[in-house]
């Protein structure tokens, strides 16, 4: 597998022993994750795993949101109807840095792009 962002749904997956998301995960050369995504996986993280899952998201590269990612996030929800920020500006982190887009949720996605990988979960 390429170099990824992962999407922050595909994050909780992983963190809650999906088989699926941890294999497609580990697969992964480099794995890079969105501000965004820290910020909601810290926030759902229950308080007696807050150090592990903090020092788990460390092993992975945080992205910061750049004007340029803005500006896609924005092109992407204009050509995407129902498409929500903070996915957009996930999406927006892979295309911005060239990584291929990791996501469990297919909402959006249009089939045959090459810069997305949908994971089917168990």
């Amino acid at each position: 597998m390429p170099n990824a962002l992962i999407d922050t749904g595909l994050l909780l997956d992983y963190l809650a022993g999906d088989a699926a998301a941890r294999a497609a995960i580990d697969s992964c050369a480099h794995c890079s994750i969105s501000v965004i995504s820290w910020l909601d996986v810290m926030a759902l993280c229950p308080p007696e795993l807050l150090d592990e899952t903090r020092a788990w998201l460390r092993t992975l590269e945080r992205l910061s949101v750049s004007e340029a990612i803005a500006d896609e996030a924005h092109r992407l929800m204009l050509s995407k109807p129902g498409l929500g920020r903070a996915r957009a500006l996930v999406w927006a982190s892979a295309v911005a840095n060239r990584l291929v887009w990791l996501t469990g949720d297919a909402s959006g996605v249009e089939p045959g792009d090459r810069n997305v990988r949908v994971v089917v979960l168990q």
